[in-house]
């Protein structure tokens, strides 16, 4: 007799089977993987995730549902790594030829062209980083604002978007406001979070700082309403009075079948080597045209397209209006990281970002779905998706987030805990994971509330 997926969900919470992923095995061949390199594509066109997988130098005695902390470069990435690692070894000063020369080809411009290219933006809108703490730390430090203005944020974001802000503020003599966009995270509403933000600004507002998917709860929030209405506050303001929306984006980018330049904000804030899977230790802020003269440098730049920065050091004059390359940190670089960031780039475009973002989507409901009706279990991830992003935070009634995550890794499970004054346990699921590794999780998690 058949079951149905209620049926199934029932079962797994009493020990019987574990299906919460069973609509899923369709798309799933021959697990686990044999040795090998794979096509990306079965016979049919549909993407072989078993083949993706072999892709990730991860231990197989272990399931990885954690991989949103930080990357395992795959083969294609490693590989572009290695070359441009032999390179500068070989030729150390290749890198200064080559960037300021169309002899190589600008392999810095051709990073910010594949990061443009999959962002929606264009490649002069873009300021290299290390990381999002970085980007973040641009964005805040360098934001032109005078001590009677604020910058208004809200009480969920990470610990490097609010102390950004803190000590830009300390730096500035502005204020700092922060607001709740939701009371409890798993009952979050689309229309409450627009119109807590809408209340909140005023004329004083010179920033809006806000997180696209909170690490703390896995709450997504709809950043193009919020960019609405925090266009509706600009109308009638002065230039210098303009308030700008700055995105902490790392744990949307590259989950989301989304341009992000085109979300409506004016800085957009990320990692790549996370979601992305580019090398470790690389990441961008993105930035419209027309904002950039709202900031200033805060390291020199070493950008080739920002060449005006040494001009005005040798000449000793003021600095021209603010554009991207001025603001990307200067000094020298991992480049063989660096470089390698268009291999990232090329390996989503072969799977395709909207079979990336369903297949995220499709593994974390998964999990979700068997966690809501769990005992002793409580989710605190939105269920719809329009409110919940490639992570799912939930707690286990009886013990600590870091117990559940030391008792899962007991299991050979891979999870972590939130780094918050409240904290949850956290499982995400990538394109390297399959349904067997949530079954495995919520079995895990089962016999745990038991």
């Amino acid at each position: 007799m058949s079951l149905d997926r209620r049926q199934m969900l029932l079962s797994l919470t009493a020990g019987i089977v574990a299906a919460p992923a069973q609509r899923l095995r369709n798309i799933v061949t021959d697990w686990p993987p044999s040795a090998g390199p794979r096509a990306l594509r079965l016979a049919n066109g549909a993407v072989d995730w078993r083949a993706v997988r072999e892709l990730f130098p991860l231990a197989p005695d272990w399931t990885h549902l954690a991989s949103f902390l930080f990357v395992s470069h795959p083969k294609p990435v490693a590989e572009a790594i290695d070359k441009f690692r032999r390179k500068l070894d070989a030729d150390p000063v290749w890198i200064e030829l080559a960037a300021f020369t169309d002899s190589e080809g600008r392999p810095l411009e051709a990073v910010k062209r594949a990061l443009a290219d999959y962002s929606g933006g264009k490649p002069a809108e873009i300021c290299l980083t290390s990381n999002t703490t970085g980007a973040l730390a641009m964005a805040y430090h360098g934001l032109r604002i005078r001590p009677n203005q604020e910058i208004l944020t809200t009480q969920h974001d990470h610990y490097s978007h609010h102390e950004s802000i803190r000590y830009a503020a300390a730096r500035s003599g502005c204020s700092v406001r922060y607001v709740p966009l939701y009371d409890k995270p798993a009952s979050a509403n689309a229309q409450q979070i627009v119109e807590r933000v809408e209340r909140a600004i005023t004329t004083k507002t010179r920033a809006v700082g806000v997180t696209w998917v909170h690490s703390s709860s896995g709450v997504k929030i709809p950043i193009e309403s919020v960019a609405a209405v925090v266009a509706r506050a600009n109308r009638g303001r002065a230039d210098a009075d303009r308030c700008l929306l700055i995105v902490d984006g790392v744990h949307g980018f590259a989950n989301q079948d989304v341009d992000v330049a085109r979300l409506g904000a004016d800085f957009f804030a990320t990692g790549t080597h996370k979601w992305l899977f580019a090398p470790r230790g690389t990441g961008f802020l993105w930035g419209r045209s027309d904002a950039w003269p709202h900031l200033r440098p805060t390291i020199p730049a070493f950008d080739p397209d920002g060449l005006e920065t040494w001009d005005a050091w040798k000449e000793q004059t003021p600095l021209p209006a603010t554009k991207a390359p001025f603001v990307s940190p200067g000094g020298f670089l991992a480049y063989e990281h660096v470089l390698a960031i268009p291999a990232a780039v090329e390996l989503h475009g072969k799977i395709g970002r909207g079979n990336i973002a369903a297949r995220i989507a499709e593994l974390n409901d998964a999990f979700r779905e068997g966690a809501a009706i769990s005992p002793r279990l409580t989710l605190h991830t939105p269920r719809d998706p329009a409110l919940s992003g490639g992570m799912s935070c939930f707690e286990v009634a009886g013990l600590t987030p870091d117990q559940v995550t030391q008792r899962l890794t007991a299991k050979r499970i891979r999870t972590t805990s939130s780094p918050y004054k409240v904290s949850y346990a956290r499982v995400s699921a990538g394109i390297m994971n399959f349904p067997e590794d949530i079954d495995t999780a919520l079995r895990a998690l089962r016999e745990m509330t038991a």
